[in-house]
């Protein structure tokens, strides 16, 4: 994540009198899409250029009222060159604001895997230029209180030449889409927006109910004041969240293991219609296929405003290389008999274990509710290891009959937990198999 340092003007927009009311407000450090990055204070100071713009447009309604006065001695191209004028003037009294959703590319962490999007809001009028973006404290830096769900997120401006910089550093494309919204939507949703900031930073950080793409879809649903955005027809009714996350991460899959590890069952509960819509990429989709009183709600060609390197994909040694090599070490052991394997392997599962012990019982980190890994990856082996040979043969069992039950989920695409996570239960298995087969002898 980058962090981000900088004040912002509230921008208020009058809408019955087509101009904007600023008033000053300073924000602190802020997190911009994953980053962690640190510009110079400074305040976005437009007051002066407000009044000098100002200052021209009275002079040239003067000049207009005057010239107006004496429009029958004008010749015809005099005329029309000022009918022109006026209907400047009663464009820029109404139409002075572009929206657009602004859609970044997958990062390399895990934190960024699924790409970013956010709103941007341009006012050539008075000088304004902002994307306004959910960001949230680095999670990089403070590891142990993403665990404990206690960092804290925000709204924030971000200057548009900012938040590209901070993207071409990291190699991450960056688009924008033009919103087809109307003139008082628009002001609309930049108010919606302007007391989304007001709300602060220190909201609780949540990346699922709070996340870019849905945050961005309750912006303009509010913005639209009751309007209804009339999508295509939805190909799924019903989907999950994570089987939305496994879709958007084919391409990482060494993020969607470690993903699946603290990712309860929250997010396998069916979303439906406008609720699927969590991804970037699937809300461009939906949003370039849905309409607003009888328009195209999104342009259907982006605009590219940082050039992003290209991704590369999987290597060979997937998770689930590496799960079945280690699959394949514990059958073998059962004859080589290496007791430092058997520990290893215990002590990746315990503290795998403890970890997912924390984020079930004691953390406030979202969708960290029961998941059905815990039933392997739990730390109670290390705790009755000394009695494991009156438990470890029911236990076994229960594992053995916990992986068939996720293949069949898996094979009829209800999906729980992932293929690696299944090979790296049965390894387990085998590591207690022959603590037993040892035990008994």
């Amino acid at each position: 994540m980058r962090r981000f340092v900088g004040s912002y003007t509230y921008t208020h927009i009058c809408v019955s009198r087509g101009t904007i009311v600023n008033r000053n407000k300073n924000s602190s450090s802020f997190l911009g899409g994953g980053h962690s990055f640190r510009f110079n204070r400074r305040t976005f100071r437009v007051q002066k250029d407000m009044v000098k713009k100002w200052l021209c447009i009275l002079l040239s309604l003067f000049v207009y009222t005057s010239v107006w006065a004496n429009k029958d001695s004008l010749s015809v191209a005099e005329r029309n060159a000022l009918q022109g004028f006026n209907d400047t003037i009663d464009r820029l009294a109404e139409d002075f604001v572009e929206a657009y959703l602004v859609v970044a590319d997958p990062g390399k962490n895990l934190y960024s895997v699924l790409g970013h999007c956010a709103l941007r809001l341009k006012c050539d009028t008075f000088g304004l230029d902002y994307i306004f973006s959910y960001e949230s404290e680095d999670a990089s830096q403070k590891v142990l209180s993403f665990l404990a769900g206690h960092l804290k997120m925000g709204l924030y401006a971000i200057p548009v030449d900012t938040y590209s910089q901070v993207y071409q550093e990291d190699g991450r494309g960056v688009r924008q889409y033009h919103l087809n919204l109307s003139p008082a939507d628009k002001q609309e949703l930049w108010r919606v927006l302007d007391e989304e900031k007001a709300r602060g930073e220190e909201l609780d950080y949540d990346y699922y109910h709070r996340g870019c793409a849905n945050s961005c879809v309750r912006f303009v649903n509010k913005a639209l004041r009751g309007k209804k955005i009339m999508y295509a027809p939805w190909e799924r009714d019903y989907v999950t969240g994570r089987e939305l996350g496994r879709e958007h991460t084919c391409n990482a899959l060494w993020k969607r293991f470690w993903i699946c590890f603290i990712s309860g069952n929250e997010i396998d509960k069916p979303l439906y219609r406008e609720a699927q819509l969590i991804m970037p990429e699937d809300l461009v989709s939906a949003w370039q296929k849905a309409a607003v009183d009888g328009r195209p709600l999104l342009s259907s060609v982006p605009e590219v405003l940082v050039e992003g390197n290209p991704q590369t994909g999987n290597t060979w040694f997937t998770p689930l290389v590496f799960a079945l090599i280690v699959l394949l070490i514990s059958i073998a052991n059962l004859w080589w008999k290496k007791p430092y394997w058997d520990w290893l392997i215990l002590g990746v599962q315990t503290i795998i274990g403890i970890v997912m012990t924390y984020l079930l019982f004691v953390s406030d980190l979202c969708c960290t509710d029961w998941n059905w890994l815990y039933v392997v990856f739990n730390p109670l082996p290390a705790i009755f290891w000394y009695w494991r040979r009156y438990w470890v043969l029911p236990y076994i069992g229960v594992q053995v009959i916990w992986c068939v039950a996720m293949i069949y989920m898996l094979l009829t695409n209800q999906v729980l937990v992932d293929w690696p996570h299944i090979v790296l239960a049965l390894a387990f298995a085998a590591v207690l198999l022959k603590q037993y087969l040892v035990k008994t002898k």
